[in-house]
């Protein structure tokens, strides 16, 4: 690791399981359960692109915020090690093709942290309701 405070790894991880839990929470129940692989890795992405967001924010490099993310990805989705390494394999080549929940998780984080309302908070969280949404109907 980068000679990054503890305390900055820390501060990332809590928020990130903070938007994360709130974000899951805005989603259909027995969304765990999905066999639906689209569904699937877009909220892999968004969750993703959301500690990727925090982490570059604090400052942290790539290998800080791919630790984290493992580790929030696991614990958010109740994910075995070996499953979340699967998902994480993909993902930096799906940033680089744009994968669109990447790109909306982290904006959505940012938005969750500065909101200065628990509205603001659940609009930004409810941002992966809404590609779910357009999974659905796709």
């Amino acid at each position: 690791m980068n000679d990054i405070p503890e305390k900055s790894l820390e501060s990332v991880t809590q928020l990130a399981l903070q938007f994360l839990a709130e974000a899951i929470g805005q989603c259909p129940a027995g969304l765990e359960r999905s066999g639906n692989q689209d569904v699937v890795f877009a909220v892999v992405g968004f969750q993703y692109g959301a500690v990727q967001s925090a982490a570059y924010v604090a400052g942290l490099g790539a290998d800080d915020w791919n630790s984290i993310a493992g580790e929030v990805i696991g614990r958010i989705n109740g994910m075995e090690r070996e499953a979340v390494a699967q998902f994480l394999s993909v993902m930096p080549m799906l940033a680089r093709k744009e994968y669109p929940p990447i790109s909306i998780g982290g904006q959505a984080i940012i938005r969750f942290y500065n909101a200065a309302t628990d509205e603001e908070k659940l609009t930004a969280a409810a941002s992966l309701s809404e590609i779910l949404r357009q999974i659905e109907e796709g």
